[in-house]
């Protein structure tokens, strides 16, 4: 069976999340993404623990998670030997991804100036905090500050205080993104033979999940405010009943945009059949919450999330991750699929939620431990046993 991107091949220099998480979604798509890790701990994240832990092997669960679908080249890039090999690999790959600071691989010779002398047809993706240019080209880049910048942080919490969203939500953005840019770019060279130098970065990725919300702020006249509910409901710029409310067993769902009059005749709550201006009942947010949270008190999970839906409201259960994995849904769409780890065994991981008819995503391969395909690598590029090894034995 064919795979979408197969025989493309992708020089991945990138750590972290976004970059990662991007270049491993080009992988299961059927790139030969060839990962370059540091000689001596490798991507940063492997390291990174999670609930204050790592794996029996001493890898990052986050690491697990970005990897899949990928060969891992252990190189000490400083060196003569690695930027020979670079330059080789370059020679014959579609694309360079990176994430470093910008101007930091410029300085060792490996900007995209650089490979588009040895490879006038190189993509070079750069993936970075703020862009390349611009006053914060210097700054840390990293998913909480684009959150926080981007204005995102300041519409989740309560009227007190704001809160971050918990899960990377501008990283996972920012390596969506970073797929379309390169999948155009690859589209572009197929037509032109031409390469080019493509930019994604955190803060604006994290914008432009916002337009919605930015696009209300620009356009209504005079501007809203973007007040945080006193009660908790999950967006600032939505009325009551949207948010999440505790069920009598000390569970929770969820309620979507329900009209105010077909609310109350469900829950039995009359008093809230005055505010069907939707302009009143947005005033009201925070006097008609509490009202909605007693009825819902007053029965189960099972029977709020049947009871809504049998009558078409916008209504979940809010799973923790255990319920997620037993959830007939998730089940059904195979998102938990499970990979053979070199060293860990069979591992879990979470699969791209894209299903092609013709050229399925494949999730053959485990992300690699550190240097597992140097070897495989180097005799692809013409290297015999002894230069193989000599060129090993001097990246460490």
């Amino acid at each position: 069976m064919s795979r979408l991107l197969e025989g493309v091949k992708i020089l991945d220099f990138t750590q972290y999340k976004a970059g990662p998480m991007g270049t491993q979604i080009l992988g299961d798509m059927g790139a030969d993404v060839i990962k370059i890790e540091r000689s001596r701990g490798g991507d940063l994240e492997r390291s990174f623990a999670t609930f204050g832990r790592l794996t029996g092997e001493g890898d990052s669960p986050f690491f697990l998670a970005l990897n899949r679908n990928k060969r891992s080249l252990a190189l000490n890039i400083k060196t003569p030997e690695a930027r020979e090999v670079i330059y080789k690999l370059a020679a014959e790959a579609d694309v360079v991804v990176q994430n470093f600071r910008p101007g930091v691989l410029e300085k060792l010779g490996y900007g995209y100036e650089d490979f588009k002398k040895i490879n006038p047809e190189i993509i070079y993706c750069s993936n970075s905090g703020y862009g390349l240019t611009g006053p914060y080209v210097r700054r840390p880049g990293q998913d909480l500050l684009a959150q926080s910048m981007s204005g995102m942080v300041m519409m989740n919490g309560t009227e007190e205080f704001p809160v971050a969203v918990a899960t990377s939500v501008p990283d996972a953005v920012t390596a969506l993104y970073l797929c379309i840019a390169i999948l155009g770019a690859l589209y572009h060279k197929r037509d032109t033979g031409e390469g080019q130098e493509v930019d994604v970065d955190l803060l604006s990725s994290a914008i432009a999940i916002q337009q919605e919300e930015i696009c209300a702020y620009l356009n209504l006249k005079p501007r809203p405010e973007f007040k945080r509910s006193r009660t908790g409901l999950a967006a600032p710029w939505n009325g009551a009943p949207y948010g999440i409310y505790r069920t009598s067993d000390d569970k929770f769902i969820a309620l979507g945009v329900v009209p105010m009059e077909k609310l109350a005749r469900l829950i039995d709550a009359p008093e809230l059949a005055e505010f069907t201006d939707i302009e009143k009942a947005f005033d009201a947010r925070d006097e008609i919450r509490p009202v909605v949270e007693e009825k819902i008190r007053g029965n189960t999970q099972e029977y709020w999330v049947d009871y809504m839906l049998s009558f078409d409201v916008w209504c979940a259960p809010v799973n923790s991750f255990e319920e997620m994995l037993h959830d007939p849904q998730v089940l059904h769409n195979q998102n938990i699929r499970t990979v053979k780890h070199q060293a860990l065994g069979e591992i879990g991981v979470v699969a791209a939620p894209i299903r092609y008819r013709k050229t399925p995503l494949t999730y053959d391969a485990a992300p690699p431990v550190l240097g597992q395909h140097s070897e495989e690598i180097l005799e692809e590029l013409g290297y015999d046993a002894g230069e193989t090894e000599r060129i090993i034995e001097r990246q460490k």
